[in-house]
């Protein structure tokens, strides 16, 4: 079984929610005690930290901007910004679906910061532009939103379900480009580098890798062990090798365009229940995962 090349634990508890920088220098953790934490990878140095006092609410939800610029934390009503130059609250404000007892499901900054997507139990998704402080609230899903990301240069965005539904949509006009869908929640999703390959996984590993372009299946993955779903998926090599991480303790790298295994192991489990809640590849190949445990592993692929 292939062992870490490199294996730092952040915190000594569990994490709510974990995210690591698209670039691998930065991981953010939100722990059990509702600390908030940046650290820096290469050494393990603590950068900035939050406690619950900080908070009106308690968060549930991490996400960062790509630039490294912004930090977005949600608690179930609540959204706050901070400016990571400055280490400063930027904007606080309550989040609102067609429901009004809606609560937040899902977070995600834009590259620069600068658009914030707001998922929301009632299936409904807000797009909010910072510098003019405009929001557009869409109803694009029937059940809570539990995924929303940006693609395509920030024209689109990628948004999931525990409907089972998979859209992709006009960023401005809520309008649907294309859309996909499985039997059961979906539980992770992947696009490409290029936005041209989608991977989508639902609770009972329905799984399959579609292409955006002509909406048609390229491979399905030859997965055996029934009942643990996958909770992340990563592509790499342009779409060429898709890495995913299990409800439990594995990581799978797949050959796309088969869809067969070339390779899995587990991660470093410090409790019963550790899972993968971010992974990114590093500029020299290595893949680094942030696990529930708050470990961050290197791994050579």
């Amino acid at each position: 079984m292939k062992t870490p090349d490199h294996l730092q634990r952040l915190v000594n508890e569990t994490l709510i929610d974990g995210v690591l920088s698209s670039d691998a220098n930065i991981a953010v953790t939100l722990s059990r005690s509702r600390t908030l934490s940046i650290w820096q990878v290469a050494t393990g140095k603590l950068l900035q930290q939050w406690s619950d006092d900080d908070f009106d609410e308690t968060n549930y939800l991490v996400a960062l901007s790509a630039n490294k610029h912004y930090l977005a934390t949600a608690s179930k009503h609540q959204i706050s910004i901070f400016n990571l130059n400055t280490g400063k609250l930027d904007i606080r404000w309550f989040a609102q679906g067609f429901n009004p007892d809606a609560s937040i499901s899902s977070l995600a900054l834009s590259q620069t910061g600068s658009t914030i997507l707001v998922g929301m139990n009632d299936g409904s998704i807000t797009v909010i532009q910072r510098s003019s402080m405009t929001m557009s609230l869409f109803k694009q899903h029937s059940a809570a939103v539990n995924h929303v990301e940006l693609s395509n240069f920030e024209q689109q965005v990628l948004s999931t379900g525990i409907d089972g539904d998979a859209h992709i949509w006009a960023t401005y006009s809520g309008e649907l480009i294309s859309s996909f869908s499985r039997p059961q929640q979906i539980t992770s999703v992947s696009f490409d580098e290029a936005n041209r390959r989608l991977f989508i996984a639902d609770a009972l590993d329905n799984n399959v890798i579609i292409d955006t372009q002509t909406t048609q299946p390229i491979s399905q993955l030859d997965y055996l062990e029934r009942y643990r779903y996958f909770r992340q998926a990563l592509f790499i090599n342009h779409g060429k090798n898709l890495i995913t991480a299990t409800s439990k303790q594995s990581v799978i790298y797949w050959d796309a365009d088969s869809g067969k295994e070339l390779s899995h192991w587990d991660i470093t489990a410090y409790n019963a229940g550790t899972t993968v809640f971010s992974m990114v590849l590093q500029t020299n190949g290595k893949l680094l995962t942030l696990s529930s445990d708050g470990a961050l592993e290197t791994w050579s692929l």
